[in-house]
């Protein structure tokens, strides 16, 4: 199996949560319950977060050499073409769904989505990564696991809830 430096992967991290952070700062913007425009802006701060964390990350982790950019860009469009309906795939796809939600609960279905897509993503890029970098890639996981849970929390508790 082929595997991916921990850097391409960092960076795909840091692209996704930039794409969650806007989906989540849309949502809250459209939101018109105070407790739901909470709770997207508090994800929107987490991704954000998230994205320094990598960022760091990032900063630390060995450069990737031309031959892994060449296998990244294949990984990439393989990627790409099987998550293609990936609520992730892409700045715009979030941000449309964002602002297409007509109320809270519809925008925390597809919070709950673009989370479950992401955490996706991770894992599969994980059984790319060399065995010595899987950590970095762990930590993404966790990361975005925590954020599946509180969406499923939320729909199953929250008022918003059709």
């Amino acid at each position: 199996m082929s595997t991916l430096p921990s850097s391409m992967v960092l960076q795909w991290a840091m692209e996704i949560e930039r794409n969650g952070e806007g989906f989540y700062r849309v949502a809250a913007a459209q939101a018109k319950d105070r407790d739901a425009k909470a709770l997207f802006e508090d994800l929107a701060y987490q991704e954000e977060r998230h994205y320094n964390v990598f960022q760091r990350m990032l900063e630390r982790a060995p450069a990737a050499s031309a031959e892994d950019a060449q296998d990244a860009g294949k990984y990439r469009a393989y990627l790409q073409s099987a998550l293609a309906g990936a609520l992730f795939a892409g700045p715009d796809k979030g941000l449309k769904l964002a602002k297409e939600a007509q109320d809270e609960g519809e925008a925390l279905r597809a919070a709950l989505a673009f989370e479950k897509d992401t955490l996706l993503f991770f894992y599969d890029l994980r059984d790319m990564v060399a065995e010595a970098e899987r950590a970095a890639v762990t930590a993404i996981i966790n990361e975005e696991r925590s954020h599946v849970r509180q969406l499923a929390q939320v729909i199953e508790e929250g008022p918003w809830m059709n």
